[in-house]
């Protein structure tokens, strides 16, 4: 199903938007789609890796653990 949405754009945005179409070619109302596919379809992949945050146990910050700070220094042989 097709849906309208109508937005009110600050004239820097508004500007930009133009010069953006008139560059590309593209349509504004193309442009305006594209941008919201590119910020809203990049919660999908955010969304599978949510799950995974927090799952590795350990220091936040390496600088933390004297183990990982003793081998880090150690010159290589």
């Amino acid at each position: 199903m097709n849906q309208t949405l109508t937005i009110r754009l600050g004239e820097q945005l508004a500007q930009a938007l133009r010069e953006e179409s008139r560059q590309t070619g593209l349509p504004r109302g193309e442009l305006a789609r594209q941008a919201l596919e590119a910020r809203l379809g990049g919660r999908a992949k955010l969304t599978v890796m949510r799950r995974h945050f927090g799952a590795v146990r350990g220091a936040a910050d390496l600088s933390t653990n004297k183990l990982y700070r003793r081998i880090w220094g150690k010159k290589p042989a």
